[in-house]
């Protein structure tokens, strides 16, 4: 059998997250659909979401395949509609993006993703620029690489590109 068309991958991925949710003993919805097209908060109403209550949103794996006005249309989307919340997520900085770290391994991981159709185009440099433009602020932040020295301080940090991948947490700033 042939591999699936990239746009009609959704619905076979989906089917190993939606019997890991079986498993979850918590009020979890899964929501397939596309975001940038149809906007995130129009899926999650249309699902019941209830933006009057505090929510906080994980949004992994995302950021470095959008453009930059598209993750600031999600930030300020949520900002404006939701009335309480704290977002996460994580995002590599512009030098992994552009392939220009100078360590092969990571140029290579970066070019496997384009081969496969799923180009890398949004790296953060300076999330607090990024944050009061989206007038949000930091809540968090920290590489992925300072993480593994904090908590395996002996073991080898096995690629640089852990110092290039950070995960953050961003509120809206008080009115």
């Amino acid at each position: 059998m042939a591999a699936p068309h990239r746009e009609d991958r959704g619905p076979l991925q989906a089917r190993p997250a939606r019997a890991a949710l079986r498993t979850l003993d918590a009020p979890v919805t899964f929501i397939p659909g596309n975001y940038v097209a149809a906007g995130v908060l129009p899926l999650l109403v249309s699902n019941g979401f209830d933006a009057s209550l505090p929510t906080f949103f994980i949004w992994e794996g995302n950021s470095m395949y959008l453009i930059r006005p598209t993750v600031m249309k999600v930030l300020a989307d949520l900002r404006e509609r939701v009335r309480q919340f704290a977002i996460s997520f994580d995002f590599m900085d512009e030098a992994v993006v552009a392939r220009t770290t100078g360590e092969r391994g990571t140029t290579a991981f970066v070019e496997r993703f384009a081969a496969m159709g799923a180009p890398w185009h949004f790296g953060i440099d300076d999330l607090d620029a990024l944050a009061d433009e989206a007038a949000m602020t930091i809540a968090d932040a920290v590489t992925v690489g300072h993480l593994h020295r904090a908590y395996w301080p002996d073991r080898p940090l096995e690629s640089i590109i852990y110092d290039h991948y950070s995960l953050c947490t961003l509120k809206p700033c008080a009115a």
